[in-house]
């Protein structure tokens, strides 16, 4: 699950080298649709990256390549350790990851935080290549997106 951040601007540069753990109370495998699911209780780690949800499903390409990753909680939550060694979280209700696209997208009431900065909105789409960030927000939250950043935070 950890290889969702597996081209992660946001992973330290050996996050993906090392192996990935998932434990879980039950996961279902289809080999031949090339899908495995992990439920109730799943805590994923690789290197520094640990993500918690309820459930989580894994797809491959017909090539056996990652192609998207979907994790559910209430909410589902992801940190991750930067190579400047401070820790970004986020949560939402789904954290799905295409890394076709370089996209990770949290959906439903999405909060992505370092320090005492943070973002929150409906959906937050992060591009983990151009590092380009983008929040949105329909009716619900109020509909807007809300963000707070420290200024003495942004100099480090």
């Amino acid at each position: 699950m950890m290889a969702l951040a597996s081209q992660s601007a946001f992973a330290l540069k050996d996050d993906v080298e090392q192996p990935l753990n998932i434990v879980s109370k039950e996961q279902i495998a289809d080999f031949e649709s090339n899908k495995a699911i992990f439920i109730k209780d799943v805590v994923a780690t690789q290197g520094s990256m640990e993500l918690h949800a309820d459930k989580a499903e894994l797809s491959r390409n017909s090539s056996g390549e990652l192609q998207e990753v979907k994790a559910y909680g209430r909410p589902a939550t992801f940190k991750q350790k930067q190579d400047d060694g401070k820790i970004i979280h986020s949560q939402s209700s789904i954290i799905q990851y295409l890394p076709e696209k370089n996209l990770l997208v949290l959906i439903g009431r999405a909060t992505i935080w370092q320090d005492n900065s943070h973002v929150d909105g409906e959906r937050i789409e992060y591009n983990t290549v151009t590092k380009q960030l983008k929040a949105s927000n329909e009716n619900s939250q109020g509909g807007r997106v809300q963000s707070t950043f420290l200024p003495q935070e942004l100099k480090k």
